[in-house]
């Protein structure tokens, strides 16, 4: 006779039913247990810490991109104020470039404006407007013509000393003839000893010559040399030129020296014609100005 078969203990599994209400009840226990007595709370350290590097890796990526949003958002930003304060860098240096000018120009009027006034003059300011397109001649075109009451042979000076001489009178405008033009020249005196000799242009606006002179003459570097007023052009005591060296005669009996212009000559815009007063004519000879001979 067979052995009878063993029956099993559970004739089939819990279904999903049972087995969601089983957990369920699991969880509210745990739930309250945990909040009664916190018994689950070294479970949920070990859990943090088993979980909290593969948070960070899991954000890395964003926190990348997010750094590198905020960088470009940055840079943009700082362009853009980098370009702002630029441009308001350069607006600024234009304005204190503007204001030196106009202060310095202000200086020079202001300069000009107290010329003490010489016997027999009075003096005219006017501007310069236009240069000689020529380069081998230095003239300039001012502002005040013949309507103003300009005449050629007339002195031009600023607030340094002596500029130059009118040589042609429009209506509205003049035109003047620089002292460092080639065929200019001013009768001068040496201030140390009284020496009386002629200056000469050289077509430089930073140069003028002696252009004969005797080589026993007692000039030296650094003598002053002012207008000596025997010519009834210039009056006299106007500043010239300052020497810088004395050259020594070559192929020629007569030594030549070479001298510094005072007078803003070429450089400054505003200048004084000093108009002779009623019963002063002034001298036109261009003999007296470019002269071919020895000095007296």
């Amino acid at each position: 006779m067979s052995p009878a078969p063993h029956a099993p203990l559970f004739v089939r599994e819990m279904g999903l039913p049972a087995r969601f209400g089983l957990y369920v009840l699991v969880c509210l226990f745990l739930l309250a247990l945990d909040a009664r007595y916190a018994t689950l709370s070294g479970l949920r350290a070990g859990l943090n810490a088993v979980i909290h590097p593969a948070q960070i890796a899991l954000a890395q990526p964003w926190d990348w991109l997010h750094s590198a949003g905020r960088f470009f958002i940055a840079h943009g930003e700082l362009a853009a104020e980098n370009t702002r304060l630029t441009r308001q860098h350069e607006l600024l240096a234009a304005g204190l470039r503007d204001r030196a000018a106009i202060g310095a120009e202000n200086a020079r009027l202001r300069a000009l404006l107290a010329l003490p006034e010489r016997p027999g003059y009075s003096l005219l300011a006017g501007e310069i407007i236009e240069t000689s397109p020529d380069p081998f001649s230095r003239k300039v075109i001012i502002n005040r013509g013949g309507g103003h009451g300009v005449m050629a042979g007339w002195p031009v000076v600023d607030a340094t000393g002596l500029v130059g001489q009118v040589t042609r009178v429009y209506p509205w405008s003049a035109e003047v003839s620089l002292l460092t033009d080639r065929d200019q020249g001013a009768p001068v005196q040496n201030q140390r000893n009284g020496l009386r000799i002629i200056v000469n242009g050289q077509g430089s606006d930073n140069l003028l010559e002696v252009r004969f002179l005797d080589m026993h003459s007692d000039l030296q570097p650094g003598d002053l040399l002012h207008t000596s007023g025997i010519d009834g052009i210039y009056p006299a005591g106007v500043p010239v030129a300052r020497v810088l060296r004395i050259d020594p005669p070559r192929h020629t009996p007569f030594a030549r020296a070479l001298c510094e212009p005072l007078g803003g000559v070429g450089r400054y815009r505003h200048i004084a014609v000093l108009a002779p007063k009623a019963g002063i004519a002034p001298a036109t000879d261009k003999r007296l100005l470019a002269p071919k001979a020895k000095s007296p």
